[in-house]
This record gives structure tokens, sequence and C-alpha cells, in this order.
């Protein structure tokens, strides 16, 4: 008896809970002037915003210091110290006899480089990264209004680099110590391109906004463009190998190297009745950046308004199943 009442119990409750979802769903088909409720399918987007990379990378690759300890994957170009480039130890280097020249510098009174300040665990750091511009497409496959696959392809162009480093001399200065430094600037530039795939869900805040939240795994890729110290406007390129009669060579592949990571976002998304949603996206990811034989984990960060690609454009940049 108490078995047979159970089962009544269980099947009114199944019917019950059935009609509510029913109404539920009629009650978003028949709200017409709100636009996620029909969000099923394949939707395109452009994103536009700014890059930060961990200046950890650029003051272990790009400090001027690095040659001593990394190697570029092109056999035939090198990553030199701005000592080698500028051939100081090197008593017949047509490049350090311009170098003194340009700067006033006679025979003796050269003593020794400093190499931009760093300290991982101060967070002291001579190279910085500024912020890159980031442009990129993303590709969102919609399960219902709230949950959705995306793919993220953006790329970085010319993030660069800077910093400071000291010639010390004991050349004679009014005013001046025993010791006197000259200083100069350090540059690099490098392009980036990251891949993300991940998992989107999101929490309405009203019909016309919702929080958006995204996790997944990264593939970056750097291809690295420029290394050079500038001396009296005039610039010396790191990334390159020596050549006969004190030339020098440039590389010549892209040298390109990728490492994989993870990724979070957060956003916020706002609908328009005909579509062309807005999206504010922070992201924060941890990518294995490779450069050379340079590998290290590091945490970067973007920030980016995205453009949803409206449905009238046409069939071909949103497919609804």
């Amino acid at each position: 008896m108490k078995s047979t009442r159970s089962i009544g119990i269980f099947c009114v409750c199944a019917v019950f809970s059935s009609l509510v979802s029913a109404q539920n769903w009629d009650d978003w088909d028949t709200y017409e002037s709100s636009y996620e409720p029909s969000r099923k399918g394949i939707e395109f987007a452009l994103n536009f915003g700014v890059y930060q990379g961990h200046h950890k990378a650029a003051n272990e690759f790009f400090s001027g210091i690095s040659g001593e300890v990394y190697e570029l994957s092109d056999p035939t170009a090198n990553l030199m110290t701005i000592e080698d480039r500028l051939g100081i130890n090197n008593v017949n280097s047509i490049v350090w006899s311009q170098v003194m020249s340009s700067i006033g510098l006679e025979a003796g009174e050269f003593e020794y480089i400093e190499y931009p300040i760093y300290s991982e665990s101060l967070r002291l750091y001579g190279m910085r990264y500024t912020p890159g511009t980031l442009m990129g497409l993303q590709t969102l496959f919609f399960f219902n209004p709230e949950s959705a696959f995306v793919l993220h392809i953006d790329a970085v162009s010319g993030l660069k680099s800077e910093g400071a480093w000291n010639m010390v001399t004991n050349e004679i200065v009014q005013g001046a110590g025993s010791e006197n430094r000259r200083t100069f600037s350090i540059f690099s530039e490098e392009d980036r391109f990251q891949l993300t795939l991940g998992y989107r869900t999101a929490a309405y805040i009203v019909d016309e906004a919702s929080w958006t939240f995204e996790l997944g795994g990264t593939m970056l890729a750097t291809q690295l463009k420029q290394n050079y110290v500038r001396i009296q406007n005039q610039n010396y390129q790191l990334l390159t190998a020596p050549a006969a009669n004190g030339q020098f060579a440039n590389p010549t592949s892209s040298l390109t190297s990728t490492g994989l990571g993870c990724y979070g976002a957060i956003g916020v998304e706002l609908f328009f009745e005909k579509g062309g949603n807005l999206m504010l996206t922070a992201r924060v990811s941890r990518d294995r950046v490779v450069m050379g034989t340079y590998e290290d984990n590091l945490v970067q960060g973007a920030l980016y308004l995205t453009w949803v690609i409206p449905p009238q454009l046409g069939d071909f940049v949103r497919a609804s199943f």
C-alpha cells in the first residue's frame, strides 16, 4: 500500500514538474522583446583591447646579458650580450671604436657594463612591457542562452619592452666621483598569437545584460622581432650573428616558439533588441612563454571589448541549429 502511494506521489510530481517546465519555455518563447532566449547555435564576434605581458620574460630574455644563458631556435643567429655586440673585449672591434668616438671616450676610460636591475623576489624589473594592442575573432557555439563553447583567436602585434643600462667609466668629470655612469636604453619587440578554447556560462542580471564566465586552455605562440640597444641615436641589434669584416647577419627564420597554458575570464554582456551585442571582458591566463631556449609559466592579462556580429548580417555569420 505504501509502495502504491509513493508511486502515485512520484507520478504527480513528475507531471507537475513537466507542466512547470513547459510553462517556463512557453514564457521564454512568447517574450519577443528579449534577444537571448533564442540564443542557440554558432555566433561570431570581434575582440578589440589591450594585452599585458609578464615583465619577468622581458628581464630574463631581453636584458642584454641573456645571451650568456639562452640560445635562439635559428642556428644562423645568436642572442648576443651587450658586451659581445659592441665588441668591448675585442681590441680590433670596429663597432666599439665607433661607440667610443660617438660618446667621447678615450682608451682606458671604460670600466664595465651595468645591466638593467632585476629581482623577481623583490619585483624589481629593469625591463618592463608596455601594454600591446589585442585584436581577434571569437567563435561561440551555444547550447542554450547560458552555456557555450568559445574559441578565441587573438593577435598581439608589436608587444614591446624597454629598460636602461649603464656604461661605467673612470673619465674625469668635474664634481663627479671616481666612477661615472652613462645611461642608455635597451628595447625589445615581439608578436604574440594566442588561441584559447574554453567553456562559457552566463548569469543574467536583467533581460538586457548578463555576467559571463569562461574557463579553458590556451596556446601561446611568440615571435621574436627585435632586441637592441641605442647609443647616441644609433641602434645595435642583439638578435644577430657576427659575419666577416665587422658585419652582422640577421636571423633567417621567424624565431617563433609555442607553449600551452590555461585561462579564466569574467565579463559583462549587453544585449540589444536586434543583436550586435557588446561584451567587456577581463582575462587572466597562465601561459608557458617560450622564446628560444627560454621557457617559463607566467601570468598574462588582457582587457577587451567584444562586438558580437548581429544575425541580420546574414546566415554566413550565424547559423542556428
